[in-house]
């Protein structure tokens, strides 16, 4: 996820990590800590663009069988 184009600057484009929505919150926490309304996120199917580093090290290791 990442905020829209038409509410920030190509600096505030990351993408961020965050467990998806439930329907029933006004804000999404992203791994890295940053508060992000619902509707100022614009939901990626896919990674996609300059990743948050944070995120990327507050991610749980993939599962291995």
């Amino acid at each position: 996820m990442r905020k829209r184009d038409d509410l920030g600057g190509e600096w505030e484009q990351c993408c961020h990590l965050a467990p998806l929505p439930d329907g029933t919150r006004s804000a999404l926490l992203t791994l890295c800590g940053e508060r992000i309304d619902v509707g100022s996120a614009e939901l990626l199917p896919e990674p996609e663009g300059m990743p948050c580093v944070a995120c990327l090290l507050s991610a749980p290791p993939p599962h291995r069988d």
